[in-house]
């Protein structure tokens, strides 16, 4: 499975934005229909709680690719992230950068990235 940061960014916000009164969100909260957006979905929670972005669980079925999971919230990490690339001035800003240089995003690089367009974007100077 190749990372999707379009993905991760839908999925970061959905969790954001869970009722906390349900308790979590699983893979049936995602919208897969099919059996490879099941995988695409389950495949980057794993990655994302594996990162340490969101808290929960993997409930994995031995054989099984798409696994179901419970996503409790985002970690502290989590919310620094999203909050980096909420704005779709800044998301668009920031893979516009990639997209140019030709270079491939990474976790550490798009949040380098984003917070150099947000200063620019404030007119400050580091």
């Amino acid at each position: 499975m190749k990372r999707d940061w379009e993905t991760v960014r839908e999925m970061l916000t959905k969790i954001e934005a869970m009722d906390s009164s349900t308790g979590y969100l699983s893979l049936r909260d995602f919208g897969a229909d099919t059996l490879e957006e099941k995988y695409r979905i389950s495949g980057h929670m794993k990655l994302m709680m594996d990162k340490g972005l969101v808290e929960g669980t993997i409930n994995a079925r031995l054989g099984v690719q798409a696994n179901d999971f419970s996503a409790r919230a985002l970690t502290w990490e989590g919310h620094e992230f999203l909050d980096a690339i909420r704005s779709d001035t800044v998301w668009n800003r920031t893979k516009e950068t990639f997209a140019d240089k030709g270079l491939d995003m990474t976790f550490e690089t798009i949040k380098a990235v984003a917070a150099a367009a947000m200063t620019s974007m404030l007119g400050l100077s580091v």
